[in-house]
């Protein structure tokens, strides 16, 4: 039974309790695995403290579990201290260790016209508190920017990997720009890399992204994630939405697609890959290693119905040249 006095974490304002995932309400779901104490931490993007509330300032939640069905919480896992450039949209935290630290990277709005981007928090825990590291984004000045995922090349140089956002350029693109080796900021602009460009690449399964809201039609980019395949090929999954039907089954709807370098580098040369993953209106998806050691993909579920979607985890598994879904978890 997993010992919730193990769990330092801070309460949030709602009543922390035992639920069951699929009663989880949240959006870009993201799994970290504490092997130490044998339980997994669930971050993702709480619609109801994403933005904040009356008097409630935004923050960052966590939920924990031994089991990836039942899981206790919400637990405050960021709050943010007066004067922090984030104001609003915390979106997509994922969670790494690395060097004995916790680092956290999320997405922010820093205010009325003011950039998004991607900062990082550090933290002694998963379950925080984790506090500002970076000092600001560190994705594309002067750009709208979502989604960073934390990638580490065979040189041991850490890339963000982002987003540039649709409701800026359009058609949607998915960029990588070299870190600095201690993760505080970009260490050189000049080497950005291009890996998923929707006005360029030939995607026959993408539909237009209508958001009546801004009056603006496009080519949505989300979730990028990377994962090396056995033989050393780097994957890359993303979502974006899918015309009905691409494939058998395909419901037209939120969808997770993927492309590869064959050449195991994030340089590349890419090739986006034809079959999708899921085409179930579910995505913003991660992978991770369970604690039997197992890959595990996590997304989100009834990505249209807007305050009713909850995480779902699958179990997958590497197939020609891409990953498959093992239906019988």
């Amino acid at each position: 039974m997993l010992e919730l006095s193990k769990i330092k974490g801070k309460d949030s304002i709602r009543k922390a309790s035992w639920m069951k995932i699929q009663e989880i309400t949240m959006r870009d779901p993201f799994v970290f695995t504490d092997r130490q104490r044998g339980c997994y931490f669930l971050y993702g993007t709480d619609m109801g403290t994403c933005d904040g509330a009356a008097n409630i300032d935004p923050c960052f939640l966590c939920y924990v579990s031994e089991d990836l069905d039942n899981f206790y919480g919400p637990y405050v896992v960021f709050e943010p201290e007066k004067g922090f450039w984030g104001v609003k949209h915390y979106w997509a935290p994922e969670v790494y260790l690395h060097n004995g630290k916790y680092y956290m990277l999320a997405t922010f709005k820093d205010g009325i016209k003011e950039d998004r981007g991607t900062g990082i928090l550090a933290a002694d825990a998963p379950e925080g508190p984790f506090y500002d590291y970076s000092k600001g984004h560190t994705t594309l000045p002067g750009h709208e920017c979502l989604d960073g995922t934390l990638y580490w090349d065979d040189m041991g140089v850490p890339w963000i990997v982002f987003c540039h956002e649709w409701t800026e350029i359009y058609y949607g693109k998915i960029k990588a720009l070299p870190l600095k080796l201690d993760l505080s900021g970009v260490d050189d602009f000049s080497r950005e890399v291009v890996i998923v460009d929707t006005q360029s690449d030939f995607l026959p399964w993408l539909r237009h992204m209508k958001d009546e809201r801004v009056g603006k039609t496009g080519y949505l980019t989300d979730a990028p994630f990377l994962y090396r395949l056995k033989d050393g090929k780097l994957l890359l999954m993303w979502s974006s939405y899918s015309i009905q039907e691409y494939q058998p089954g395909g419901e037209g709807g939120y969808a997770i697609a993927g492309c590869i370098s064959r050449s195991g580098k994030i340089e590349g040369p890419w090739e986006h890959l034809p079959k999708l993953l899921l085409d179930k209106n579910a995505g913003h998806s991660a992978l991770f290693i369970d604690l039997q050691g197992d890959l595990k993909l996590i997304s989100h579920c009834n990505d249209t119905l807007h305050g009713q979607e909850y995480p779902i985890v699958l179990s997958v598994k590497e197939e020609d040249d891409w990953l498959s879904i093992k239906w019988d978890r």
